[in-house]
């Protein structure tokens, strides 16, 4: 089979995006373009950013591979160093952009990994490889922030498989749980897609790739990868296994925002950690914040929404998520995907 997506072309994609934000904001002030943007919108833009340097990294982050212990911007006594983690056909820099300088703003140290390219596809995307594999790059990515940093532990922020399978393969199966404080995850696939939300985030990155015209093709490319496969629904190859006696690992602190609109981990509760006797685990659904309720963000706009950037950093910081404690005003109303 032709590899569509291969030859596909990011920096035309990145033309016509450029055009579109053009055309969004022309006389806008800065202010008044960020609440125009959408959390979907906000990350098509960075996607389009992202396809001229894939590699970058979020505004407000750092990679530890490329810091010393007196470059490298060290957490503040009471916190943890932040690692952030993106999802499947995702990188750091389009799936962080708007939520990394806003948790550097906050005070905190961030470091975001890319994971699981094997040079299949442009390097614009990421995360697809077996999840297993992954898991290995994050435990060392983890080690490096640790060994920079001098801290004890970190603090895991992740949106979809970077939510869930991978950082949970990470703290079961390889020691994780001993250098993790917390796993925050944003629309976490900690049990799986069905093929339906599989193939909505495949047909979602070929339209931004701008090859629909191989829609069928490039889908079936794109599925068959290992990060994917292992991302359905009681995949017997790694769901089984990692629920097995619960999912969650003593000493880690799980944090789960899902949204009730998410078309990508379906069904959405299919997000939901069940923790096991003694473990701390709480899970929050956007639509149930005061201002929320008929807010239609679903799975790639998460990361980028103003509830989610209020519970991550309360979360960091040990403080209560809930809906009592949670306001956040809503202005415009968010109700656009």
């Amino acid at each position: 089979m032709k590899n569509p997506i291969l030859q596909s072309n990011p920096l035309g994609s990145v033309a016509q995006g450029v055009k579109g934000i053009a055309q969004d904001v022309r006389g806008a002030s800065a202010q008044v373009v960020a609440q125009m943007l959408s959390p979907l919108t906000r990350f098509q833009h960075a996607f389009f950013e992202s396809c001229l340097a894939p590699d970058g990294l979020p505004p407000g982050s750092q990679d530890p591979f490329a810091e010393t212990a007196e470059t490298v911007r060290k957490p503040p006594p009471g916190t943890n160093p932040v690692v952030l983690i993106h999802g499947t056909w995702a990188n750091r820099y389009n799936t962080w952009k708007t939520l990394s300088p806003e948790l550097q703003n906050a005070g905190f140290a961030l470091f975001a990994i890319n994971y699981g390219d094997t040079g299949t596809f442009p390097k614009v995307i990421k995360g697809y490889a077996d999840i297993r594999e992954s898991a290995k790059e994050l435990a060392l990515f983890v080690d490096e922030v640790l060994k920079k940093t001098g801290a004890k532990k970190v603090d895991l922020v992740g949106h979809s498989q970077g939510g869930g399978l991978m950082p949970r393969w990470y703290l079961k199966f390889l020691g994780g749980s001993e250098k993790v404080d917390k796993l925050i995850g944003i629309a976490p696939s900690n049990h799986g897609c069905t093929g339906r939300g599989i193939g909505t985030l495949c047909h979602a990155i070929i339209t931004l790739l701008g090859v629909q015209g191989y829609a069928t093709e490039g889908i079936s490319l794109m599925s068959g990868q290992a990060g994917l496969q292992q991302s359905f629904e009681g995949s017997q190859n790694l769901n089984l296994e990692l629920d097995r006696d619960g999912d969650t690992e003593a000493g880690v602190n799980y944090t789960v925002l899902a949204s009730l609109h998410d078309e990508v981990v379906t069904p959405w509760k299919n997000a939901y950690l069940n923790p096991r006797t003694g473990h701390q685990a709480v899970n929050y659904c956007l639509q149930e914040y005061k201002g929320y309720k008929f807010d239609l963000t679903a799975h790639l706009g998460s990361p980028n929404h103003p509830v989610t950037a209020e519970i991550v950093k309360r979360a960091l910081l040990g403080k209560p998520c809930d809906t009592t404690s949670v306001v956040v005003p809503n202005v415009p109303p968010l109700i656009t995907p």
